[in-house]
Protein backbone atom coordinates (compact mmCIF):
# COMPACT_ATOMS: atom_id res chain seq x y z
CA UNK A 1 0.00 0.00 0.00
CA UNK A 2 1.06 3.34 -0.90
CA UNK A 3 1.78 6.49 1.41
CA UNK A 4 -1.16 8.57 0.03
CA UNK A 5 -3.63 5.74 0.34
CA UNK A 6 -2.41 4.71 3.49
CA UNK A 7 -2.63 8.73 4.61
CA UNK A 8 -6.81 8.74 3.02
CA UNK A 9 -7.48 5.44 4.92
CA UNK A 10 -6.71 6.56 8.25
CA UNK A 11 -8.52 9.60 7.79
CA UNK A 12 -11.61 8.65 6.46
CA UNK A 13 -11.16 5.67 9.99
CA UNK A 14 -11.60 8.55 11.80
CA UNK A 15 -13.39 11.79 10.26
CA UNK A 16 -15.35 9.76 7.22
CA UNK A 17 -18.97 9.37 7.34
CA UNK A 18 -20.64 6.10 6.16
CA UNK A 19 -22.20 5.78 2.70
CA UNK A 20 -23.35 2.62 0.66
CA UNK A 21 -22.32 1.91 -2.33
CA UNK A 22 -24.86 0.28 -4.87
CA UNK A 23 -24.50 -1.43 -8.20
CA UNK A 24 -27.26 -3.17 -10.23
CA UNK A 25 -26.39 -5.75 -11.97
CA UNK A 26 -27.60 -8.96 -14.38
CA UNK A 27 -30.09 -8.13 -17.55
CA UNK A 28 -33.13 -10.06 -17.02
CA UNK A 29 -33.11 -10.89 -13.27
CA UNK A 30 -31.37 -7.94 -12.13
CA UNK A 31 -30.29 -7.78 -8.47
CA UNK A 32 -28.44 -5.02 -6.73
CA UNK A 33 -24.68 -5.58 -4.64
CA UNK A 34 -23.90 -2.96 -2.17
CA UNK A 35 -21.33 -2.32 0.33
CA UNK A 36 -20.53 0.38 2.92
CA UNK A 37 -17.92 2.46 2.87
CA UNK A 38 -16.94 5.70 4.50
CA UNK A 39 -16.15 8.74 2.69
CA UNK A 40 -15.98 12.48 2.54
CA UNK A 41 -19.02 14.44 1.58
CA UNK A 42 -18.45 17.89 0.23
CA UNK A 43 -21.56 19.99 -1.44
CA UNK A 44 -21.89 21.67 -4.91
CA UNK A 45 -23.82 23.63 -6.75
CA UNK A 46 -27.36 23.22 -6.35
CA UNK A 47 -29.32 22.87 -9.50
CA UNK A 48 -32.68 24.36 -9.98
CA UNK A 49 -35.13 21.36 -12.24
CA UNK A 50 -38.35 21.78 -13.36
CA UNK A 51 -41.27 22.51 -11.26
CA UNK A 52 -39.32 24.15 -8.12
CA UNK A 53 -37.56 20.94 -7.32
CA UNK A 54 -33.76 21.33 -6.95
CA UNK A 55 -31.08 18.49 -6.54
CA UNK A 56 -27.43 18.82 -4.70
CA UNK A 57 -24.36 17.69 -6.62
CA UNK A 58 -21.64 16.30 -3.93
CA UNK A 59 -18.05 15.83 -4.31
CA UNK A 60 -17.81 12.14 -2.36
CA UNK A 61 -13.84 11.39 -1.83
CA UNK A 62 -13.35 7.75 -0.86
CA UNK A 63 -10.68 4.95 -0.75
CA UNK A 64 -10.68 1.69 -2.67
CA UNK A 65 -9.51 -0.20 0.29
CA UNK A 66 -13.13 -0.87 1.86
CA UNK A 67 -14.44 -1.63 -1.63
CA UNK A 68 -11.79 -4.32 -2.45
CA UNK A 69 -12.09 -5.76 1.35
CA UNK A 70 -15.77 -6.64 0.47
CA UNK A 71 -15.07 -8.07 -2.80
CA UNK A 72 -17.67 -5.31 -4.31
CA UNK A 73 -19.57 -5.87 -6.61
CA UNK A 74 -18.68 -9.81 -6.56
CA UNK A 75 -16.68 -12.56 -6.96
CA UNK A 76 -12.44 -12.30 -5.78
CA UNK A 77 -9.71 -10.64 -7.82
CA UNK A 78 -7.03 -12.60 -9.51
CA UNK A 79 -4.36 -13.32 -6.57
CA UNK A 80 -2.44 -11.20 -8.49
CA UNK A 81 -4.64 -8.14 -7.67
CA UNK A 82 -4.05 -6.30 -4.44
CA UNK A 83 -5.43 -3.32 -5.42
CA UNK A 84 -7.26 -1.74 -8.18
CA UNK A 85 -4.75 -1.65 -10.89
CA UNK A 86 -6.39 -0.40 -14.17
CA UNK A 87 -9.02 2.61 -14.15
CA UNK A 88 -11.67 -0.01 -15.80
CA UNK A 89 -11.54 -1.95 -12.80
CA UNK A 90 -14.90 -3.57 -12.26
CA UNK A 91 -14.68 -2.89 -8.94
CA UNK A 92 -14.52 1.36 -9.72
CA UNK A 93 -17.60 3.23 -9.28
CA UNK A 94 -19.31 3.77 -12.40
CA UNK A 95 -21.44 6.35 -13.84
CA UNK A 96 -25.04 5.76 -13.22
CA UNK A 97 -23.87 3.29 -9.59
CA UNK A 98 -26.28 4.80 -6.48
CA UNK A 99 -24.91 6.21 -3.38
CA UNK A 100 -26.84 6.44 -0.55
CA UNK A 101 -26.16 9.47 1.94
CA UNK A 102 -27.65 10.34 4.52
CA UNK A 103 -30.44 8.66 4.04
CA UNK A 104 -30.88 9.98 0.55
CA UNK A 105 -30.18 7.83 -3.07
CA UNK A 106 -28.09 9.60 -5.37
CA UNK A 107 -27.00 9.23 -8.76
CA UNK A 108 -23.07 8.92 -9.82
CA UNK A 109 -22.65 10.89 -12.79
CA UNK A 110 -18.60 11.24 -12.98
CA UNK A 111 -16.82 8.72 -10.92
CA UNK A 112 -12.19 9.66 -11.18
CA UNK A 113 -9.56 7.31 -9.68
CA UNK A 114 -6.75 8.90 -8.95
CA UNK A 115 -3.65 6.56 -9.36
CA UNK A 116 -0.13 6.53 -8.05
CA UNK A 117 2.63 4.76 -9.47
CA UNK A 118 -0.26 2.35 -10.73
CA UNK A 119 -2.13 1.89 -7.70
CA UNK A 120 -5.36 3.18 -6.87
CA UNK A 121 -5.07 5.04 -4.48
CA UNK A 122 -8.28 7.65 -4.25
CA UNK A 123 -11.68 7.83 -5.97
CA UNK A 124 -13.05 10.75 -6.36
CA UNK A 125 -17.47 10.62 -7.82
CA UNK A 126 -19.53 13.40 -8.40
CA UNK A 127 -23.10 12.50 -7.39
CA UNK A 128 -26.58 14.28 -7.82
CA UNK A 129 -29.64 13.39 -6.37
Amino acid sequence: MNFHLERLDRWLSNHGEKIYLRRTVGSGNQSHVQCEIKAQIKPLTEQQLVGGISQQSYLIITSPTEIIRAQWPGGKPEPTQGGIISPVDPRLPIKNDVLFIRGEQKTVTRSSPIFYNGECSRIELTVLG
